[in-house]
């Protein structure tokens, strides 16, 4: 004969499995793309006689698409093709300056308004972090190992209207 316990632990059991709090709760996961449409937007800064601009749109088809564009008064100009996308792994920045061959940079960290990506076996830059400011801006810092020495450079963008 079954006592009240073997028919309580059992039931105990599964209930920790169901709950929220229980031993195999799902494992808090890294953001979505949908959590980066806050970069969406056409994007420009005047410094100097330079303006640098970067447009990114908005999630879809499992990517942010994205350019960059630095247009001196005189000179040439310099692109980026840039996009997030969402692999199996991750989310991954994948930048292609000039239209070279892409490089990845997974996914290091990310917050309410902002996002790091890195790739610390790349030359320069090893991390690329973008920021919402409370303005409403965007803030873009990019850091690493130029040559030996430390360096970073940093933007920030107003939205274009």
């Amino acid at each position: 004969m079954k006592t009240a316990k073997s028919f309580l632990l059992p039931s105990l059991a599964a209930l920790a499995l169901l709950s929220p709090h229980g031993a195999t709760r799902r494992a808090v996961s890294g953001p979505e793309l949908a959590d980066l449409a806050w970069m969406a937007g056409h994007w420009s800064v005047e410094l100097g006689p330079t303006r640098i601009e970067e447009v990114w749109l908005a999630p879809a088809g499992g990517f942010l698409l994205g350019m960059n564009r630095t247009t001196p008064k005189s000179g040439p100009g310099q692109f980026e093709y840039l996009r997030i996308e969402q692999r199996k792994d991750g989310i991954v920045y994948v930048a292609s300056p000039g239209g070279r061959p892409p490089t990845d940079f997974p996914l290091a960290d990310f917050g309410q308004d902002f996002v790091l990506f890195a790739n610390p076996e790349h030359d320069f830059p090893k991390e690329i972090r973008y920021e919402l400011t409370k303005t409403g801006d965007l803030h873009a810092r990019v850091s690493g190992d130029a040559g030996g020495k430390e360096q970073a450079e940093e933007w920030t963008w107003k939205r274009v209207k």
